[in-house]
């Protein structure tokens, strides 16, 4: 599949600038996620006997399926405890709709998300074509697929509670 590219303005290797929590760079998103690094510092992620430390937007009351949130897939990157606490405050998509703190075993390479495309003969070009949810590694469709995210499974998860974990 093809990675998406853009710019970034960096300095001595480090981003500049204040951080758009939701328009999160290709290539940072991608790298935080593939070397489980937090993704506002780029250092290493939290990790503890339960796993590394991400948060994940709360669902919807009603909404969550039965085991959830085992299992879930989430292209939000992990984060170190401090970034953690300042992002579960200031990220105006999680003071909006809440979070969870999530602390997860065995997250594992999932897949991508993206745009998915494909190549119409009759018109002689390449069409976008209306994709929801993640794409799996080894899924025919890669071909044609612009990636943006990289997708982590997240397995053996426990719910951990933040300002606890902070203060201690």
């Amino acid at each position: 599949m093809l990675w998406a590219r853009c710019s970034q303005l960096l300095h001595n290797g480090v981003p500049l600038g204040k951080p758009r929590w939701r328009e999160v760079h290709p290539g940072r998103q991608r790298e935080t996620m593939m070397y489980l690094r937090c993704q506002v510092c780029a250092g290493p992620a939290s990790r503890t006997e339960l796993g590394c430390l991400f948060l994940h937007t709360r669902p919807p009351h009603g909404t969550v399926e039965p085991g959830w949130p085992e299992g879930v897939l989430t292209t939000q990157p992990p984060v170190c405890l401090e970034h953690a606490v300042m992002a579960s405050r200031q990220c105006p998509h999680l003071t909006d709709a809440g979070y969870v703190a999530l602390r997860a075993k065995r997250p594992r390479l999932y897949g991508v998300f993206g745009h998915a495309y494909t190549f119409d003969r009759r018109r002689g070009r390449v069409r976008h074509v209306p994709s929801d949810g993640a794409l799996p590694y080894g899924h025919p469709a890669a071909r044609w697929y612009l990636a943006s995210q990289l997708v982590r499974e997240l397995r053996d998860v426990t719910v951990v509670d933040l300002d606890t974990e902070a203060m201690g």
